[in-house]
């Protein structure tokens, strides 16, 4: 009379819901992937600007250095003065040309017993959105490296 067989469902694959719910956490992930991965190249990018103005900083930062500061003479170069005016600098980079902007300020810092003149050079550039236009440059972007030389008698 009674049939005494249990009924067994077997599954043989996914529901759609399983499947619909393994997308979105695959979704997910992968849209945090995608920003890190932009994240890393905008930090690349702004590194390699920053090098390279470094690198500028440094290039003028060593030629003034070896201009002449003594009592017999002193270079016109190493003249006391505020801020100069920005100078381009168009430098040759991967994606094309980029102009940087330099800037220098040259003040006395002598005593009594030392001449001394501290030198700061100041490269600036421009890139992404940033509205704020830094002094002395007047670019979004700028790093600045400073020395003080001492006179050579």
């Amino acid at each position: 009379m009674f049939n005494d067989k249990k009924i067994t469902h077997q599954q043989h694959g996914f529901s759609l819901v399983e499947v619909m719910v393994a997308l979105l956490i695959f979704m997910v992930i992968m849209l945090g992937l995608a920003q890190g991965e932009i994240t890393a190249l905008w930090t690349q990018s702004r590194n390699i600007f920053r090098d390279e103005a470094l690198r500028l900083a440094e290039d003028e930062l060593s030629r003034l250095k070896g201009e002449q500061f003594s009592l017999s003479g002193t270079s016109a170069a190493l003249t006391p003065a505020s801020w100069s005016a920005p100078q381009d600098v168009v430098v040759r980079m991967r994606r094309g040309n980029f102009t940087f902007a330099r800037s220098i300020q040259i003040t006395d810092i002598a005593t009594d017993a030392t001449a001394l003149k501290r030198i700061e050079v100041t490269v600036g550039w421009n890139h992404g959105s940033n509205a704020t236009l830094l002094e002395p440059t007047k670019l979004n972007n700028q790093t600045s490296l400073s020395t003080i030389i001492v006179r050579g008698d």
